[in-house]
């Protein structure tokens, strides 16, 4: 497992976060993490990737501790885009994507030719290749955010973390990033765990959900398992009815990018056999 974790338990001030999460990532596996505001999913990616401490439990990566890998070994297994990215203050997709190669690169060195190859074949990866040169500030909100995406994938990474990566996204740009990480996990078999609000993203993109229940234990497996419309109605506090739109509501196919539709197809054709 490129991630296992047992027992973390998490807390601000006294005041408990999360407990008793309990999961483990596969290479090649796609997660999302699902649960309201509060339940501690940002939280919870900080805990993984060693910038927050928990009470207790225990994080591995890779087979090691957390707490016992450096940064900079931990900047070369993990690849982190938060939710809120800092200020680009004018600088080029290639000149953001190189930063992802700092792990990588001693404290008063330089990129290297190499270093640049990588950081193209990343931008490459998700598609913007014809804007590397570009300033980030030109592109649309879905471009700039695989530009970040890259960022974190220059740094070679085996497991990618990403909060709310398609938060104020309209459903074109949405797509576009799910399916640039869709393929990156199928192709390059990166592992990839990502918080989000949407539970229909959750259905259609994942291997597997975690969904955080404030003051319950958090429920781990198949979304078709894990996220059904009683736990659903019971985590978020609301009525809720799963459709399966393409024997429902086949119209919704014009409102929905045909990658979801194929993606949902697939992904209801392969938990069903699983199961």
């Amino acid at each position: 497992m490129i991630l296992d974790t047992a027992g973390v338990y998490f807390s601000y001030n006294g005041s408990p976060v999360f407990s008793e999460v309990s999961f483990a990532i596969a290479p090649g596996e796609i997660v999302s993490v699902v649960g309201p505001n509060g339940a501690g999913k940002s939280s919870l990616l900080k805990c993984l990737n060693g910038l927050l401490a928990p009470v207790c439990g225990t994080v591995n990566i890779a087979g090691k501790d957390v707490r016992r890998i450096n940064r900079k070994e931990l900047g070369r297994t993990i690849g982190y885009v938060p939710q809120h990215d800092e200020d680009t203050f004018g600088f080029s997709v290639l000149e953001i994507v190189l930063m992802g190669r700092a792990a990588h690169i001693g404290p008063f060195g330089s990129p290297t030719s190499r270093d640049v190859r990588i950081a193209e074949e990343a931008i490459a990866d998700v598609g913007l290749e014809s804007m590397a040169h570009k300033n980030l500030n030109e592109l649309s909100g879905g471009q700039a955010q695989l530009a970040i995406v890259a960022r974190a994938l220059a740094a070679k990474p085996r497991l990618l973390l990403l909060d709310e990566p398609t938060s104020h996204l309209d459903i074109r740009n949405q797509a576009l990033v799910l399916k640039a990480l869709h393929s990156l996990s199928r192709q390059q078999g990166l592992s990839v765990l990502m918080t989000t609000h949407s539970p229909d993203h959750a259905f259609l993109f994942s291997d597997k959900v975690l969904m955080l229940r404030q003051g319950a234990t958090p429920l781990f497996g198949k979304p078709r398992q894990v996220m059904t419309a009683e736990a659903l109605g019971q985590v978020f506090g609301i009525d809720v009815q799963i459709i399966n739109i393409d024997s429902w509501f086949p119209e919704a196919r014009t409102v929905v990018p045909d990658w979801f539709g194929v993606m949902g197809q697939d992904r209801l054709r392969r938990n069903d056999h699983a199961n």
